[in-house]
């Protein structure tokens, strides 16, 4: 455990220094917090960072002077999760004034074999410590609750409250490096300087579970609604909750949240059916653990700096690699030879402003013609939380197949550590632009619009490759022998405008994929009959495998039966004998769409078909 610490420790003071040279950082530069206070300063205003960087009004022992002389200023990031590709949410508490409470979430954490951090203050220490002992006897962790000094108090006073708690915790056995700021604070800047010069991690919470409306609330189904919003339908990989102990009038109502929580948020992120399930099959690994922080930074190998440090990164997948060779004059070629288009995409449906002879000659099998026998290609469109997500890695580990992912970025961000999950097993990444506006729409007469022109656009799709490229662009797949990230892109409701696709070329993405079938598995009213439209997409009419097929399907909460069809349909695949006609292999696009493939080749004889009716 020390040694992991250890290194864990030196992971993250890496991820500090390297992230100092950023323009998008975890940890702010000095220079920017300094021109902050100057700032602040000239317009009379009183500034946190001012009073972070005040003279401390009581003695300030050497070894703190020189830590923070040697962070030079530097803030640590408030942590909402813990960059690390662990299969796990993170619960944390505080408030340890009462006990009875107390025993209650003790009580459901061991029956239910669940770990967390209990952040314990100066006054805890002094006043609780039979129930920091308590929490120790159940095998549960402690961190270093930092609380807000009167005045705003100094960088410095911060820096020495963090070691006396952390020299307090030692008489329990415990040597941590894991802060948490336990309540709003005027000098916020002080307490992230404070953490940086003290090499510790400074987490908040990305949930929130005690809402001050509900001091008297009596049931857990009167707080689950004020803590989730609608689309929240799970915690995320990593996320750190936090539940206040001793808040609820009743004692045993911060039990039954954190019970409810478990059941509604986290156990519905495993895949779950029948014969096939967490309980039933021990090769089902789909389970989220519930841990401590401490437990996923004892885990060095899983953690990651986050955002990526690109200058690092061979140029070939820095943002703007190959940007700017498109033009008016070579457009039509570099179209019609790096657009996968789709059988129902044609001048009449989602496509605008080409001529004549380019609608006439635009790719619309939606095929990889040189994909090798048998093969086809697995697409997942749009983002999702983790109960649609790990469900769907679980089914392609399963059945050892990967497949490409093309990820709306305006909300990855919210969520990097599951988008690190996908490439981690084995799985490539493509961009779906980053907030999912289609290149073109119809209007009620059936009249076709541009829906952003050419500067948004390409702003849409540059952001869209530089946000996957924080979070993934140093992770290779295929035993390292090429990156996880691509540069396919394959258009919003499979929609092309002429512009459109000249702005997405002209930013470096090679090739734009639609797809020869798409399970619409949103809509699909059973697992049936959506396995029946998978395997109608990847087989031809006789049974044979349609070779070269790339299916779409979805990520989102919005295709519930997805996961559950696939593995129908790939279970049966394994099934049959090798040699079967009817049995595919599962390939990867970024395998097959490089090295100057051209979709302008003729379509081999056993690719063709009189009509694709999916």
């Amino acid at each position: 455990m020390r040694k992991n610490r250890t290194v864990m420790s030196a992971v993250l003071v890496m991820m500090m220094e390297a992230s100092w040279s950023l323009s998008v950082t975890p940890v702010a530069s000095a220079s920017a917090a300094e021109a902050q206070t100057a700032q602040s300063a000239s317009s009379g205003q009183s500034t946190a960072k001012t009073r972070a960087a005040a003279v401390p009004t009581v003695s300030v022992p050497q070894e703190i002077h020189e830590a923070l002389a040697r962070n030079q200023g530097h803030q640590a990031e408030k942590w909402r999760f813990i960059p690390s590709t662990s299969q796990s949410v993170i619960f944390t508490f505080g408030g340890l004034s009462k006990k009875e409470p107390l025993v209650h979430v003790l009580d459901a954490m061991k029956a239910n074999e669940m770990r967390g951090t209990f952040f314990v203050t100066e006054r805890e220490l002094k006043r609780n410590a039979e129930n920091i002992r308590l929490i120790r006897s159940y095998g549960q962790d402690l961190g270093i609750g930092l609380t807000s000094i009167k005045g705003g108090g100094t960088a410095a006073e911060y820096a020495m409250q963090i070691q006396r708690v952390r020299d307090g915790l030692q008489q329990y056995g415990v040597t941590t490096d894991v802060v948490r700021q336990m309540a709003s604070s005027d000098n916020e800047a002080g307490m992230k300087e404070a953490a940086a010069a003290m090499k510790c991690w400074f987490v908040g919470q990305g949930l929130n579970a005690v809402q001050s409306k509900d001091k008297q609330a009596q049931s857990a189904d009167e707080v689950m609604p004020h803590i989730f919003g609608k689309w929240t339908t799970s915690l995320g990989r990593n996320e750190i909750l936090y539940i206040r102990t001793d808040y609820y009038t009743k004692p045993t109502l911060a039990s039954e949240v954190m019970m409810a929580i478990k059941q509604q948020k986290v156990d519905n992120i495993a895949y779950d059916a029948y014969g096939d399930n967490p309980t039933d099959n021990r090769q089902n690994d789909s389970v989220y653990r519930i841990v401590s922080v401490q437990d996923v930074l004892d885990e060095p190998a899983k953690l990651y700096q986050y955002p990526v440090e690109t200058m690092d990164l061979p140029v070939e997948i820095q943002l703007g690699y190959g940007a700017g060779g498109i033009t008016k004059k070579n457009f039509q070629r570099e179209f019609f030879k790096r657009y996968i288009g789709a059988p129902e995409v044609s001048s009449s449906d989602r496509m605008y402003g080409f001529t004549q002879k380019e609608l006439a000659l635009a790719d619309k099998t939606g095929l990889v013609k040189t994909a090798a026998s048998q093969t086809v290609f697995l697409t997942f469109d749009d983002w999702g939380n983790d109960d649609s997500i790990n469900k769907l890695l679980y089914v392609l580990r399963k059945h050892r197949v990967h497949a490409t992912f093309f990820v709306i970025t305006k909300n990855m961000i919210n969520n990097p550590n599951l988008l690190r999950a996908i490439v981690a097993e084995g799985n490539e990444v493509g961009s779906h632009t980053d907030h999912h506006v289609p290149m073109l729409r119809v209007d009620e007469k059936g009249r076709s619009y541009i829906v952003e022109d050419n500067a948004t656009y390409r702003q849409n799709v540059r952001s869209s490759y530089e946000k996957l490229l924080s979070a993934i662009g140093d992770m290779k797949i295929e035993n390292g022998s090429r990156y996880g990230l691509t540069r396919l892109l394959r258009p919003p409701q499979l929609a092309v405008s002429r512009d459109g696709c000249a702005v997405a070329l002209d930013e470096g993405f090679t090739y734009l994929v639609s797809g020869s079938g798409s399970a619409e598995d949103y809509g699909a009213v059973s697992m049936e009959s959506l396995e029946g439209i998978m395997d109608h997409i990847v087989h031809k009419r006789n049974g044979d495998v349609r070779r070269g097929a790339i299916m779409i399907m979805h990520m989102s909460g919005s295709g519930t039966r997805t996961p559950y069809a696939l593995d129908m349909l790939l279970t049966k695949n394994d099934q049959r004998p090798e040699g079967d006609p009817k049995k595919f292999k599962v390939g990867l696009l970024g395998d097959y769409l490089r090295d100057g493939y051209d979709q302008r080749m003729t379509t081999p004889k056993d690719m063709r078909e009189k009509q694709i009716d999916y």
